[in-house]
C-alpha cells in the first residue's frame, strides 16, 4: 500500500501542476511580453524553497496532522483513499466545463476519509478553513477595489512603462512564494504520508522531496500548458498589465498571511476576487459575471463532492 500511496502521491503533484498552474501563471501570461518559462522557473524555485528554507510546512502539518489525524498501520490507506477521491472529483468537473481547486478538493476528501473511516475530524480547524476560504476572494476583492486605481495612475496612460513592468515582476515573485507557503504544500502533506516524513506531528520537508515535488508539478504545467492562460486571465476579465499586478498582488497577501497562519487556501480564488475587484473599480461592465458565477458554483461543488466520493472510499478502506 505505501508504493501505491507514492505513486498517487506523484500523480497527484502533476495533476497539481496542470491545475494550479493555470492559477498562479495565467493572469501574467495574458500580459504580452511574459515569458511563460522563466515564469514557471521562478515558480518551481519558490516551491522548492518555500516550505524547504523560508516559510516551514505550516499547511502541510495542517492537511497531513490536525484536521484529520493520520497515524497507523492504516494511514496509508485513508491518505490514498482521500488523495484519489480529490483527484477523481477534479477531474469529473473540469470534464464538466467547471474548473475548480485541487486545494479545496483535497480539503473535502481529507474530511470525508476521516468521517468514513471513523477517524477524528477537528471541526474547530474545519471551520476555520472553510471561514477564511470563503473569505478569501471577499478580501482580494475588496483590496483589488482600493488597490486598482493606484495601478492605473502608477500606468500613466494605455502603454505601461518600465517602472510599472518592475512592479509586475516583483509582484509574480511574491505571488508565486505565496503559493509555496500555502497551496503548493497539499503536494508535501501526501508525499510526506507516503514517504514517512510526517511522524511525530510535524511533516518535514527534506530537500530531495522538494525537488522532487517541483519536477512532478512541472511536468503538470507543461502536460497542461495549453490551457494555462484559457481561464482566470480570459474569462473573468480582460486582463492588461495594471489588472495583473493588482491580482498578483492582493492574491499575495491574502494566501501568504493565511499561509502563515497554516490554513489552506487555493490560490485561484483570491486571484479571481483580485480581477473581480479590479476590474469592477474601472467599470462593473468590464467583468463577465457569468464567468464568476460558473467558477463559483464549480468551487461550491467541490467541498460536498469531495466530501460525499471520500466518505465512501473511506468507509470501504475500515470494512477491508
Amino acid at each position: 500500500m505505501g508504493d501505491a500511496l507514492l505513486v498517487a502521491a506523484g500523480l497527484f503533484a502533476v495533476v497539481a501542476g496542470a491545475n494550479d498552474g493555470s492559477s498562479v501563471l495565467s493572469v501574467g501570461l495574458r500580459v504580452p511580453g511574459v515569458r511563460p518559462l522563466l515564469s514557471l522557473a521562478v515558480l518551481l524555485v519558490a516551491l522548492v524553497v518555500g516550505p524547504w528554507l523560508l516559510f516551514g510546512t505550516r499547511v502541510a502539518t495542517t492537511l497531513a496532522h490536525r484536521l484529520v489525524p493520520f497515524s497507523g498501520a492504516s494511514a496509508d490507506r485513508v491518505v490514498l483513499a482521500a488523495t484519489v477521491s480529490a483527484m477523481v472529483v477534479v477531474f469529473c468537473l473540469v470534464r464538466a466545463g467547471l474548473p475548480t481547486s485541487l486545494t479545496l478538493a483535497l480539503v473535502g476528501a481529507i474530511t470525508g476519509v476521516g468521517l468514513g473511516a471513523g477517524l477524528s475530524v477537528s471541526g474547530g480547524e474545519l471551520a476555520r478553513i472553510l471561514l477564511l476560504g470563503l473569505a478569501a476572494p471577499i478580501i482580494s476583492g475588496v483590496l483589488a477595489f482600493l488597490l486598482a486605481p493606484i495601478a492605473l495612475r502608477a500606468a500613466g496612460g494605455p502603454q505601461p512603462g518600465r517602472r510599472l513592468r518592475r512592479w509586475h515582476k516583483a509582484a509574480f515573485c511574491l505571488q508565486c512564494l505565496a503559493y509555496s507557503a500555502n497551496g503548493g504544500q497539499k503536494m508535501l502533506a501526501v508525499f510526506a504520508v507516503a514517504a514517512g516524513a510526517a511522524s511525530s506531528g510535524l511533516v518535514r520537508d527534506p530537500w530531495w522531496l522538494a525537488v522532487l515535488i517541483a519536477a512532478l508539478f512541472g511536468l503538470g504545467v507543461l502536460i497542461g500548458i495549453r490551457n494555462v492562460s484559457a481561464k482566470l486571465g480570459k474569462e473573468i476579465l480582460a486582463v492588461h498589465l495594471r489588472h495583473a499586478i493588482v491580482a498578483e498582488t492582493c492574491s499575495f497577501a491574502v494566501v501568504m498571511g493565511a499561509g502563515l497562519a497554516g490554513v489552506p487556501l487555493t490560490m485561484s480564488q483570491s486571484v479571481a476576487g483580485a480581477l473581480v475587484g479590479a476590474g469592477a473599480r474601472e467599470a462593473r461592465s468590464r467583468v463577465r459575471w457569468s464567468a464568476v458565477m460558473r467558477m463559483a458554483g464549480a468551487w461550491g461543488l467541490t467541498l460536498p463532492a469531495s466530501i460525499a466520493a471520500a466518505a465512501l472510499a473511506g468507509a470501504l478502506t475500515r470494512a477491508l
